[in-house]
Formats: C-alpha cells, structure tokens, sequence
C-alpha cells in the first residue's frame, strides 16, 4: 500500500509542476505578444513619422515653387495654376490625415497643435499667389516652429525605440 501512495503523491506533484510550467509559459507568451505589438505599433509611428516629414517638405517646397512662379515679374495677377494648386492642398490634406494618426497615440494639446499646423499649411497654400514674399516667409516660420515641435515629438519617441 505505501508503494501505491508515494506514487499518487509523486503523480500529484508531477501534474501540479506542469500545470505551473503550463501557466509559465502563457504568462511568457502574453507578455511576449504585448512587446510585439507595441513593437508594431511604434514602427508604424515611426513610418509616419518618417511620411509626414517628407510630405512637409513637398508641401514647403511646392509652395515656393508656386509662390515664385506667381509672383515672376511679368506675370502681372494671372491666378495660380488651378491644377497645381488643388495638388499643393491635396499634400496638405495627407499630412492632415498623418497627423491625425500621430496625434491619435497624443494628449489634446498636442492634437490641438498637429490640428492647428494643418490649418495654418493649408492657409498658406490657400494664399501663396496673394501674399508679398515677406508675409510669405513669416508664415511659414510659424509653420516651422510648429513642425519642429512635431518632429521632436517624433524623434523622442525613435529614441526611446532604440533603447
């Protein structure tokens, strides 16, 4: 009979050890599933990041290139080219949608921010062929103010990636 209960009791105690091991290795594999996930989302901010940092620029860019094509001497008050125009504030509307995702993972006052950056870009879209040179560069240097303050937020969070 004593052989009999040391082996129900060494049964018990084999059962109750993989049933430990068992709960081990759910509570590792959750916890390795949340650090991919996070890993997955932070890329994904990261690539927006990235995104909305090229679509600035274009934006920058292509209204300059605007501005200097309509206020050419000799060109007199011909309007912007409407199909040019229309692509200018179709950029400004995408990096309106990439901050939107940015500001998403964001308190309100950043959002406010990202919002308010949007509608300043697109206001200078808006009156590139009516503003002076001057008028010109003053908004776009609140403007820079405004993404620098973006791209830092972006750039705290690429490094808090790497560590």
């Amino acid at each position: 009979m004593r052989g009999a209960s040391r082996l129900t009791y060494v049964s018990i105690v084999v059962a109750v050890l993989a049933m430990a091991s068992s709960f081990f290795q759910s509570y590792n594999y959750s916890r390795n599933l949340d650090v991919v996930q996070r890993n997955v989302i932070r890329a994904e901010y990261l690539r927006t990041c990235r995104d909305i940092i090229d679509a600035y620029f274009q934006i920058k860019m292509r209204t300059y290139a605007m501005h200097e094509a309509v206020t050419a001497p000799g060109r007199g008050s011909e309007p912007a080219d409407a199909l040019a125009q229309r692509e200018l504030e179709a950029g400004v509307f995408r990096f309106g949608a990439l901050g939107t995702f940015l500001a998403n993972f964001r308190d309100d006052a950043i959002r406010e921010r990202y919002t308010q950056l949007s509608w300043k870009l697109l206001a200078i879209a808006r009156d590139t062929h009516r503003q002076p040179r001057q008028a010109f560069d003053k908004a776009y240097g609140e403007a820079d103010t405004l993404f620098g303050e973006m791209n830092e937020d972006c750039a705290r969070t690429a490094r808090l990636s790497f560590l």
